[in-house]
């Protein structure tokens, strides 16, 4: 079934081989986008400005005796402020703030290192009272940085879980353990998390948001469905209309709430579920695959990133 759309806007921003991977927009309207291959960030700015592009370069890692340089592999985006970003670096094992600079063009504003070698920094979300925290893939924690740029690190409660994506719902957070197959909790920022095991087993929980009822919506990647869970543990699931679809990210829709948009990799296309659980699905471009991370523009616009190499604008009919 085709969702109410109207037109795909396909723009192409990079190599194949680069891998656009995640998307934010600013309340001013700029589009920022990570390369997870290529080290680097693209910005394209309000108004259809020129496109930006902005190297993250190589970091050192490793002990003293064995430092070695390592690729800046930019993850996932969240929204900072009006006009910056935050952006994970998972192989560089830090958290940089990224915003235009005097003359307007993409620059690296802040660069937060995590204290634990090996941290990889992957999923990422700002709460409202200005604290980013993010996931670390390789030691199973959750990072927080507080308004003055210090790091606290937080065990998940799960071992080798691939802690992944991570959502904020008030003072409190969500995140998914992908290979532990369970969905995390964090009452009101600083308390332990509590984890809920996802009812189908092996289902791969990936993307996760949060709902306006404090409930979360995730996508499991191994299962093919988009799930809910409520902050008593209590779960509902949605089968896409085909289990291979493999979906990947999933935000709000802000025309209906309780919607939800998101990406389906495997089946090239962009996925729509209503609050009662309808789902209805797009085809996207017959030129570019592998539909990753997606965002809203204030403007209501869905911005879809292919790791072919292209952004696509998807704009709802009204």
């Amino acid at each position: 079934m085709s969702i109410p759309l109207g037109t795909v806007a396909v723009h192409p921003v990079a190599e194949a081989a680069e891998g656009p991977y995640a998307v934010a927009v600013t309340p001013d309207g700029a589009v920022w986008c990570t390369l997870v291959h290529a080290g680097a960030v693209l910005r394209l700015p309000p108004a259809g400005g020129t496109l930006q592009r902005l190297e993250l370069g190589a970091v050192d890692a490793g002990s003293s005796q064995h430092t070695h340089h390592s690729r800046a592999q930019p993850s996932q985006l969240a929204v900072a402020d009006e006009t910056s970003v935050w952006v994970t670096d998972t192989t560089g094992g830090r958290v940089l703030l990224l915003g235009p600079d005097a003359a307007g063009e993409a620059s690296v504003k802040l660069e937060v290192a995590a204290p634990t070698e090996g941290a990889e920094p992957y999923g990422i979300t700002v709460q409202h009272d200005g604290t980013v925290w993010f996931t670390e893939l390789g030691q199973d924690a959750l990072g927080r940085i507080d308004i003055l740029g210090a790091v606290t690190e937080f065990g998940s409660g799960t071992d080798e879980g691939f802690v992944s994506m991570i959502a904020s719902a008030g003072d409190s957070l969500w995140f998914t353990a992908n290979q532990a197959n369970a969905i995390g909790y964090v009452r009101g920022g600083d308390s332990a998390p509590v984890l809920f095991d996802v009812p189908t087993p092996h289902a791969g929980p990936v993307g996760i948001t949060t709902a306006p009822d404090g409930s979360a919506w995730f996508v499991e990647i191994l299962a093919g469905k988009v799930a809910r869970v409520d902050r008593n543990g209590r779960f509902t699931e949605h089968p896409l209309p085909w289990s291979e679809a493999k979906p990947h990210a999933i935000v709000p829709d802000p025309r209906e709430a309780g919607g939800f948009w998101f990406t389906l990799w495997g089946a090239n296309q962009l996925g729509h579920i209503t609050p009662s659980g309808s789902i209805e699905v797009l085809d996207l471009s017959d030129v570019h695959s592998e539909p990753h991370g997606l965002a809203v523009a204030p403007d209501g616009t869905v911005w879809v990133a292919m790791e072919s190499g292209a952004l696509l604008a998807v704009t709802p009919r009204v």
